[in-house]
């Protein structure tokens, strides 16, 4: 590995030292906003701040005509909007291509929000149909976490609870992060007026049978252009959106698994080892039941995200790769292209690791011996599940973690 590749993976090191530590770090120093957001944090329970969280997600799937939390309906009015609105940029994106054809740099100027659009498309589509599932997955994540350990007395209550605040301060970031761009674009052409003297509108591509040489024709296509950015920011938002909601959440469900079987070994050492008492048997079982609601919660999460992985790392890599003209305003585009590849593999890598370097090493230091012959036989089978590790991929291809992260070019 490189220097500039070692450097990287330092810093999702140092990211996921932070996550572990953030509460901690954050009290040190705050500014008026992250004292405000913490004063209202604690005023709230953890099924409050989720459900803060969701309300995000719900006003974008309304605006990008996917609303998850209607699954009952496949497609609404505005999903059909929505749908008008894609093929009129590839249309509009295609029209200008052949129009410009023979200027090279132009062409790539107007390709450059081309990957994006076709992950949007590709996104827009399986969202539509696992509708269904998704909502289930937001329910499970309700009532099996904020639901069930509601109490801050407990350690899973305090667990849930923290992991609440911190998902709520990352999903405002990455928010702000996609929706800062469009000022972006906005500061682009006041820029190229004041100092070149020169009307330009915020994108390249241009619309069939509107003039942008004139003063209406100028106007609409920027007015154009602006709706279709907005609503593809959008849906990043929604689409990165839930899927930081479903892997994070992962996460905690693993914390917590790990948390009863440490709990069920302090049992099982304070007995006599002869007695199987009921403490221990019930203990026993919800870490089963725990253990498998993982596995089949990863398997829906591949199921569902698999393929847009794969297609989000290649649009993606197309844009990044795309972005190397004199195009000043797209450098804020790169950052959104770059952020959203990157948080796959982000999170691809820490669910690797929790697996491999925490939730495994619980099960394999577990006092299995202390049980009676029942239970051996099921942590036999426990311990058999380990060979089919929980992990992500993009669709099978590669998994979702730092070393594959390396290998995009």
């Amino acid at each position: 590995m490189n220097m500039t590749g070692y450097l990287i993976t330092l810093g999702f090191h140092d990211f996921q030292h932070l996550w572990n530590n953030w509460m901690i770090c954050f009290g040190s120093s705050c500014t008026f906003f992250d004292c405000h957001f913490l004063f209202t944090s604690i005023k709230m329970n953890a099924l409050d701040i989720h459900n803060e969280n969701l309300k995000i997600l719900k006003i974008s799937s309304k605006f990008v005509g996917v609303e998850i939390w209607k699954p009952t309906q496949m497609f609404t009015l505005q999903s059909c909007i929505v749908l008008v609105q894609l093929f009129n940029y590839f249309y509009s994106n295609f029209w200008t291509v052949y129009q410009y054809r023979n200027d090279v740099i132009f062409v790539m100027k107007v390709l450059n929000c081309t990957g994006i659009a076709f992950q949007l498309f590709i996104k827009f589509f399986i969202a539509t149909f696992k509708k269904k599932k998704m909502f289930a997955m937001c329910e499970m994540i309700e009532t099996e976490l904020f639901k069930k350990y509601s109490s801050r007395k407990e350690k899973e209550g305090e667990m849930v609870y923290g992991y609440a605040v911190k998902f709520r301060l990352i999903l405002k970031l990455l928010v702000l992060l996609y929706l800062s761009s469009l000022v972006m674009f906005v500061l682009y052409p006041v820029y190229i007026y004041f100092v070149q003297d020169e009307l330009v509108a915020m994108f390249v591509f241009e619309f069939p049978y509107i003039d942008p040489e004139t003063t209406i024709g100028f106007v609409l296509t920027n007015v154009l252009q602006v709706i279709l950015y907005v609503t593809g920011i959008w849906g990043l938002v929604l689409a990165d959106g839930l899927f930081l909601v479903y892997v994070v959440h992962v996460l905690l469900f693993m914390a917590i698994f790990e948390l009863h079987m440490k709990q069920l070994d302090v049992i099982l050492q304070n007995q006599d080892g002869t007695s199987n008492d009921l403490a221990v048997e019930d203990r026993w079982r919800q870490c089963l039941q725990e253990h498998q609601a993982i596995a089949e919660y990863i398997d829906d999460i591949e199921d569902i995200f698999s393929f847009i992985c794969l297609v989000t790392v290649f649009t993606s890599a197309f844009a990044i790769c795309d972005n190397i003209t004199d195009w000043y305003a797209s450098y804020m585009y790169l950052m959104i292209c770059f952020t959203s590849m990157t948080i796959y593999f982000v999170i691809g890598n820490m669910i690797e690791r929790k697996v491999y370097e925490s939730m495994h090493m619980c099960i394999v230091n577990f006092p299995w011996h202390l049980m009676n012959a029942r239970q051996k036989k099921e942590y036999l089978i426990l311990l058999n599940r380990m060979d089919h590790p929980f992990t992500l991929s993009m669709y099978g291809y590669s998994p979702l973690n730092f070393e594959s992260y390396m290998t995009v070019e």
